[in-house]
């Protein structure tokens, strides 16, 4: 039954994009172009369930290892509860000299036919926000904080804990 809902999730989607036929294949994987700028790639995983959406954040590691270490902090950061990277977070994959984002639908049973259609928008912004901070870092650039993705509030007590703390 999971297999249906990613197969009806990405049958969703791939109407909102005008692509008919949309499909996994037999990795079941599905691997989009954005603007001919990064790939989106979908896999379903059958044991957890679960579809899986990542992309490429930067493909190169930074040599210099100052540049790295604010690259990584500024990273994990963003990605603190999942706050600034729709609910997901980054993986870094050292060898490969690749970062990835990445975040996790659910696709038991029940699950919504629309909502990998509704959620990878949030999710390929946020790709391309963290692209660019990235970018930044690794150019020398002081990047702009990306702020809280449309429909979501910063982490409470992150930037001024004084002006955010609640008395329970």
């Amino acid at each position: 039954m999971s297999l249906e809902n990613a197969k009806a999730n990405l049958k969703e989607f791939g109407k909102e994009l005008n692509l008919e036929g949309l499909a996994f294949d037999e990795n079941l994987t599905c691997i989009l172009g954005i603007d001919n700028t990064f790939s989106l790639h979908l896999t379903y995983e059958p044991n957890s369930d679960n579809l899986y959406l990542y992309s490429p954040i930067l493909d190169g590691l930074p040599k210099d290892p100052k540049v790295r270490l604010e690259l990584y902090e500024s990273l994990l950061e963003g990605s603190m509860l999942g706050g600034q990277m729709a609910g997901g977070g980054v993986g870094v994959a050292v060898q490969e000299e690749l970062i990835l984002m990445h975040c996790v639908l659910g696709m038991g049973i029940g699950a919504d036919p629309h909502v990998l259609r509704r959620f990878a928008p949030i999710f390929v912004e946020g790709v391309e926000r963290w692209r660019l901070v990235s970018k930044d870092i690794t150019e020398g650039r002081k990047p702009t904080k990306p702020q809280p993705q449309q429909g979501q509030q910063a982490p409470i007590g992150i930037n001024k804990p004084q002006e955010n703390w609640r008395k329970i």
